[in-house]
């Protein structure tokens, strides 16, 4: 039987020779199906082509989404550190008006009970590990917080009230810096340390402040000159005793026993008389370098008239928690280790 075949002729243009070819019918229908294959594939990867590229770029989108979240969670836990460092210095300031007045230590916020979970998106789990452990430590951060300035705020109340009901008291707690911060720096701090003379440890009562000679030194709160002497280690001194005045019901002035004084030591001079009455903030003498100094500062020491209260260091306390405008600023720079100290 003949084989089926299929003859395509082509004429071409300008009485050219006309060409005559001749395919089987299957071979025809086999490049027919090549042909149809082919096509298909091209449309194929064309359409998977086009496919991955959307994707790509759509995760592209997801990842640079995911990355700004993840730093806003970073930026998030950045501004939650500043918040715990202001609750800090305001928990350190609620302790230092309460030595102040003799009030009872604030109570630390107490925990407990059935552990609850965190309250965390519905959809938390299916997020990556470090954004979920970046939202777990937020959140716990924030409550945390939560807690503190609740308690914080009732403890503000009570010393507000404790304040209003005591003010006149006030006048009389050395509460302010004997120096200006401007032109001053702190060159020894109360407590052990070594003596700047022997080289030995020694227990220094009070802080230094290191500074040019000159500089003003003021009462730090009301009370009578109860010294202004000369001392071998002191040098040129004051002593203040900050003893309330009481006016009785014919107007006459009579004192009552306080609960501080204060000392200031080393000053090139003093502008005070024995006896004087001064109020906080008044000039009392000028920074200097006499008695046992290295260099000029201010020694300055708060003690209670009362020795008994603090027998171990035979009265004397640290004025740093009583200098309520140093609150961030405990740290000796290293440059300043020449500074003048008693």
């Amino acid at each position: 039987m003949p084989r089926k075949r299929i003859t395509f002729i082509v004429i071409p243009p300008n009485d050219g020779q006309m060409q005559e070819y001749k395919f089987s019918s299957k071979l025809l229908w086999l490049g027919i199906g090549i042909l149809l294959l082919t096509l298909s594939s091209l449309s194929y990867y064309a359409f998977d082509f086009h496919t991955r590229t959307d994707q790509a770029g759509r995760i592209a989108e997801l990842m640079d989404e995911n990355e700004r979240m993840v730093r806003g969670l970073d930026l998030a836990l950045e501004d939650i550190s500043y918040l715990e460092l202001t609750m800090a210095k305001l928990v350190e300031l609620d302790a230092r008006l309460r030595a102040h007045h003799e009030m009872d230590p604030l109570p630390s916020a107490g925990v407990g009970g059935p552990e609850e979970p965190i309250d965390l998106p519905e959809d938390y789990t299916s997020l990556p590990v470090r954004k979920r452990a970046l939202l777990e430590d937020l959140t716990l951060k924030i409550g945390r917080l939560e807690r503190e300035a609740q308690l914080q705020a009732v403890s503000f109340d009570s010393l507000m009230s404790h304040f209003y009901q005591n003010n006149e008291n006030l006048l009389y707690i050395p509460a302010i810096s004997p120096v200006p911060r401007d032109k001053t720096w702190k060159s020894s701090l109360f407590g052990p340390r070594t003596d700047p003379f022997t080289g030995k440890p020694a227990r220094h009562m009070g802080i230094d402040f290191a500074g040019r000679t000159g500089i003003e030194i003021v009462a730090t709160a009301n009370g009578v000159v109860s010294y202004a002497y000369q001392d071998r280690r002191l040098g040129n001194a004051v002593v203040i005793s900050h003893n309330p005045v009481v006016v009785d019901e014919n107007g006459e002035q009579t004192s009552r026993a306080g609960m501080y004084r204060t000392e200031y030591g080393h000053l090139d001079k003093i502008l005070v008389r024995k006896g004087q009455w001064v109020e906080r903030g008044d000039v009392i003498g000028l920074m200097g370098t006499s008695g046992r100094s290295t260099a000029p500062h201010l020694h300055y020491a708060v003690r209670y008239q009362d020795r008994r209260r603090a027998p171990r260091t035979k009265g004397y306390i640290n004025p740093a928690d009583f200098l309520l405008n140093w609150l961030d600023d405990d740290n000796i720079s290293g440059y300043l280790a020449s500074a003048g100290e008693e």
